[in-house]
């Protein structure tokens, strides 16, 4: 991953549904044709798509999956470690993300778009200030920031 990424890349391919049914499988998940079509429209939809916009996006192919079975099966999803839920800075609705490689997340308030960071050089202080400064009776295990602000023009 680049630094930045906004998964758009991910958009152009197709995945291939023997894979996707590999990655449920090895999650623990029955490969059922629902559950394949989520996971085919979370993979290939750009950013960080809603549980409306993947339903969208299933609702087109299966038309009889209703929403609360989309809902159902992304948080089944993260609960399995398949994807991961992302809060979205203005709270309204639940964002998830397909990439569970850890990196940080970049919220543009303007456009309300949430942008993949990655630095290792970042992760290095993140980890270094916790294990100098420490969290009382907290060992942490995994971290992710969330930054907010605005897209600057350079």
């Amino acid at each position: 991953m680049t630094p930045f990424s906004d998964h758009s890349e991910f958009a152009a391919c197709q995945p291939n549904r023997d894979e996707l049914r590999q990655r449920l499988a090895t999650a623990g998940l029955r490969a059922t044709t629902q559950r394949i079509l989520i996971l085919e429209s979370l993979v290939v939809l750009p950013g960080h798509p809603t549980a409306e916009q993947v339903h969208r996006q299933v609702a087109a192919t299966e038309p009889t999956v209703s929403l609360g079975t989309v809902y159902k099966t992304l948080d089944s999803f993260v609960a399995a470690g398949l994807t991961k839920r992302v809060a979205s800075a203005e709270g309204a609705c639940r964002r998830y993300d397909s990439d569970c490689t850890a990196h940080h997340h970049l919220y543009c308030t303007d456009t309300k778009e949430i942008i993949d960071y990655s630095n290792p050089e970042l992760d290095a202080l993140i980890r270094e200030f916790f294990a100098s400064h420490g969290l009382g009776n907290f060992q942490p295990h995994s971290f992710s920031l969330h930054i907010a602000g605005s897209r600057t023009s350079s």
